[in-house]
């Protein structure tokens, strides 16, 4: 388990939590030391115990929060959760940054292994990630399954379109560019 954020230098930072006890403040001698005044000398806590990671706040003066709620002694933190500490966001992640990309990457080269090209590789992710008609008719058509997410409220998804580079008299008639490059144009 990982835990992720950004420092105030702008740089993200990956902390693997192993079966340590991990302090989180304010202070030098904290094993996360965070410079906000916001945040107690020694704030809050992360430990493993029973196989699972509890987040302790050690009596600071201006809360820890778990998902926007704040920690009145100890809660229970798993994957996915945020942990607020002063202005600092923290996100709890099965891998590290590096293992995910890592694993990424290897999909990619066990799939051109097997035979794909980038183009079918790239095809495959946008239709992962953009709906079909058929899906964004049902969601336009199906009621907000959220209370919170106001009805006027639409969450469009990135749409991703793979065009050849205008053809110029010295480009190929196949619509490759003169190095054989395709432009990717993500609209909003």
């Amino acid at each position: 388990m990982h835990l992720r954020y950004i420092n105030k230098l702008g740089i993200s930072k990956d902390i693997e939590l192993t079966t340590e006890p991990l302090s989180i403040g304010r202070s030098r001698e904290a094993d996360i030391s965070l410079l906000d005044d916001k945040v107690s000398r020694v704030h809050a806590g992360i430990r493993l115990s029973n196989g699972a990671f509890y987040l302790k706040d050690l009596k600071s003066r201006n809360g820890t929060f778990v998902n926007g709620e704040r920690v009145e002694d100890t809660v229970e933190v798993k994957a996915g959760d945020r942990i607020q500490i002063g202005s600092t966001v923290f996100v709890m992640e099965n891998a590290s940054k590096e293992e995910a990309e890592a694993q990424a990457f290897n999909s990619v080269e066990d799939a051109m292994d097997d035979g794909k090209g980038y183009s079918t590789i790239l095809k495959e992710i946008v239709e992962d990630i953009t709906p079909s008609a058929t899906e964004a008719a049902a969601e336009e058509a199906a009621p907000s399954a959220s209370a919170s997410t106001p009805a006027s409220i639409k969450i469009s998804r990135p749409a991703i379109r793979i065009s050849s580079a205008p053809q110029t008299p010295q480009d190929p008639p196949d619509g490759t560019s003169p190095a054989g490059k395709k432009k990717i144009i993500i609209k909003r």
